[in-house]
């Protein structure tokens, strides 16, 4: 592969320098704001700036070197976008056409969001099922815990104090329930209960004290609402398929040679 990789390279060396000569200001002040934006990413990827600094070392180079790699390449991006701007322009009817086309993307399901509290019928320690008059315990402070909930106690306090569900219990038992994805018969109970009153529900996991904060029905978006992700979409598509063979005309045009077998 060391063939490969050296002509990559080169290649990529040789195009830096053709759009370096054809760059202006503005693809120049575009390139440094870019660079300094990734740059900044990747940093706050790292614990420290020692570790980041280290991941730079590795790849041989230092961060200054690194800040002008990075400014190179969104130079060459800059200068590619801007010339093959023209090319790669879409049109609203495009937009409109690839909306019409794939109108099954566009939809939206039904979901409901959801404060509960779990009271499990199963030892969460040892995964043993609960014999019946430790479930008739748990019914019962089930039964304590609604009450408090209907007389107006914060749920999320509840739902820390009680709730045996690890995952909600900390951010006050608050998740979304999608009915084409959840239990059946569960959703069924849930998206039957009234918004903002607290219930109790039982399932064979556990006993539930549920409170319906919002439900939205099954819907699609609107053009107006897609719009932008589909513009970007088809400039990406028409920019990557129009990239290639303007790169070899620059190549040709700037009468580049190369020796590597």
């Amino acid at each position: 592969m060391e063939g490969f990789f050296q002509r990559q390279i080169l290649d990529d060396l040789i195009l830096s320098k053709i759009t370096l000569l054809r760059a202006n200001a503005a693809d120049r002040a575009q390139a440094f704001i870019q660079a300094k934006e990734a740059y900044t990413e990747l940093r706050n990827q790292h614990f420290s700036d020692t570790a980041f600094d280290l991941r730079v070392q590795a790849m041989g180079m230092t961060t200054n070197a690194y800040r002008l790699r990075l400014q190179e390449d969104a130079l060459t991006q800059e200068v590619l976008k801007r010339e093959l701007k023209a090319q790669t322009m879409v049109k609203q009817l495009e937009v409109q056409e690839f909306f019409n086309e794939n109108l099954e993307l566009w939809k939206t399901p039904e979901y409901a969001d959801v404060e509960h509290i779990v009271l499990s019928k199963v030892d969460l320690a040892t995964g043993r099922r609960l014999n019946p008059d430790e479930r008739a315990n748990k019914q019962a402070t089930a039964a304590k815990v609604l009450a408090k909930a209907r007389a107006g106690v914060d749920f999320a306090q509840l739902a820390k104090e009680f709730s045996e569900d690890l995952i909600s219990k900390n951010n006050g038992g608050k998740f979304r329930m999608y009915r084409s994805t959840a239990d059946p018969v569960m959703a069924e109970k849930v998206f039957s209960l009234r918004i903002n009153l607290p219930e109790m529900v039982e399932s064979e996991l556990g006993y539930h004290i549920l409170r319906v904060m919002k439900k939205v029905p099954p819907g699609a978006k609107k053009l107006g609402e897609v719009q932008k992700e589909i513009r970007e979409h088809l400039y990406l598509k028409s920019y990557t398929e129009k990239l290639p063979n303007y790169v070899k005309l620059l190549k040709e045009q700037a009468r580049v040679k190369t020796f590597l077998d």
